[in-house]
């Protein structure tokens, strides 16, 4: 072809300069790689992922013609000091070139963020950036040149890159193994916290308190910067699981099996992050720096979280505790009265939510003076006064005094607080707008009809004052009734 016989003319014009067969097929596909090269202006785009590609075509295409031409790369001695993870990128002392490396000097970003906190590189790593950065754009500018330049010309730019490559590589790629280790410091100190805990606590019960809060801060540290699925907080004490211990060294009256699924999720809680802790020290180094891109971690912190935090409103909170324990024993009758209910919970019927809250509100209003109150007063604070008796309640707010009393009258016409029950169950479940159940008196019937339409707008207004709260506790009712197990129960190890 034409090209092939410029250069042969060339390279007769220039006897110094003539590159055997293999060295010319190799330099060839340097220049060619060099013409996709994505840049603007002197800055070589490897963001993009045409210019990603390109990068990493042209940055392979250099290591090959250094090959041919015969050239040793500079010294790499010092990746013997690498983690197992970058010795795995470069496993020996050839160049292998990565566009990672090219990007950070490229960039000239020197800021590294993770986890939220912010490195910088020290400076002798600033100024190599810039002495690689002037290589490259000189072994560019020097690539273009070919055909006309010089071997020695080509060698020695070929050459001062390497060299300029290898002397940012070892500061660079030793300043993230620096970063990584600090980012994985709270992964190591709970590690370390973990396997401090006595084995039966209560043999050492000072030193198993001091261990136990002392994993507890971090683990919070921890969800604070990992738990993106999460809210991230930070304030779960230990004394929620203390609490969770003592409630499940209590027996209640009623509805006792509430009580111990909120305190055993979130023992369990606590003993899986225990279990992640002592699975993962055997594989740290293959924990991500970027804490939330552990997907083991983040699951169990998500869980802690979770069940901490319902912990620290209910199990910490004896009267709400109480309460919820009394509304779970409630619902539980209703499911005897109302068989279909049981169905609902074991499908998660879309309808359970609209029967929950009116249930709710009906075992309020059966005994307005027992421990479920509580939980009224905490969902609709806006229709209590400061006071804790039920009495100032009703005083405070004529609607539900007016509620009560429609009440106390569908009970009349029902025949008493027993087949009142009974019948507004029924009717509560299978919804207010069905027709009622054969035989029921007229009265009776309008009575209960007008009653459960009343109810109907106070269970919406127990949805919607705050919805997270209601959400949270139709979901502690729904989880206490149908007694899922974890996820994490039945899932191996993830890092």
């Amino acid at each position: 072809t034409f090209g092939r016989k410029l250069q042969a003319m060339l390279c007769a014009m220039h006897p110094y300069t003539a590159f055997g067969p293999a060295e010319n097929l190799a330099l060839q596909r340097l220049v060619e790689s060099r013409r996709r090269l994505v840049i603007d202006g002197v800055v070589t785009d490897v963001k993009s992922e045409a210019g990603y590609t390109a990068s990493v075509e042209f940055l392979s295409s250099i290591e090959a013609a250094a090959e041919v031409l015969g050239l040793q790369p500079a010294p790499r001695q010092y990746r013997s000091g690498f983690t197992t993870n970058y010795r795995a990128l470069f496993p020996d002392s050839n160049r292998h070139y990565r566009t990672d490396v090219l990007e950070a000097c490229v960039d000239q970003q020197f800021d590294i963020w993770v986890n939220g906190q912010k490195f910088e590189l020290d400076p002798v790593a600033v100024q190599r950036a810039q002495t690689l950065q002037a290589a490259w754009i000189g072994l560019i500018a020097e690539i273009d040149r070919w055909p006309l330049n010089r071997r020695s010309e080509l060698v020695a730019a070929l050459t001062t890159f390497d060299q300029s490559w290898a002397a940012f590589e070892e500061k660079y790629i030793g300043a993230l193994i620096s970063i990584e280790a600090q980012a994985r410091q709270l992964i190591v100190e709970a590690v370390e916290q973990e396997r401090r805990l006595p084995a039966d606590p209560s043999t050492q019960p000072t030193k198993a308190e001091e261990c136990e809060q002392a994993f507890v801060q971090t683990v919070a540290q921890l969800n604070a910067i990992a738990n993106y699925k999460g809210k991230g907080r930070d304030d779960l004490k230990i004394d929620v699981l203390q609490q969770a211990r003592c409630v499940l060294q209590q027996k209640r009256i009623r509805g006792q099996d509430a009580a111990e699924v909120l305190a055993n999720d979130v023992v369990a809680s606590f003993s899986a992050l225990r279990s992640y802790m002592r699975q993962v020290h055997r594989c740290l180094e293959h924990v991500d720096p970027h804490l939330c891109n552990n997907a083991g971690l983040v699951a169990r912190l998500v869980d802690y979280e979770e069940s901490w935090e319902i912990g620290m409103r209910y199990i910490c909170n004896e009267c709400l505790l109480d309460a919820m324990c009394d509304v779970y024993a409630e619902v539980r009758e209703a499911e005897q009265i109302a068989p279909q209910l049981t169905t609902m919970l074991e499908d998660c019927d879309v309808e359970l939510f609209m029967v929950l809250p009116r249930l709710v509100i009906l075992t309020f209003l059966a005994d307005p003076r027992a421990r479920r109150a509580e939980l009224i007063r905490t969902l609709l604070p806006h229709r209590f006064g400061p006071s804790c008796s039920s009495d100032a309640s009703f005083k405070v707010d004529p609607e539900l005094k007016a509620l009560y009393g429609r009440y106390r009258e569908a009970v009349r016409h029902l025949g008493g607080p027993m087949p009142a029950k009974i019948a507004l169950v029924q009717r509560a479940v299978r919804g207010s707008s069905r027709s009622p159940s054969q035989g029921d008196p007229h009265d009776a019937d309008r009575a209960s009809r007008d009653l459960l339409h009343a109810v109907e707008q106070w269970s919406l207004e127990l949805q919607r004052h705050c919805p997270e709260d209601w959400n949270q506790c139709s979901a502690i009712l729904v989880h206490c009734l149908t007694k899922r197990e974890s996820k994490l129960q039945t899932t191996g190890f993830q890092v």
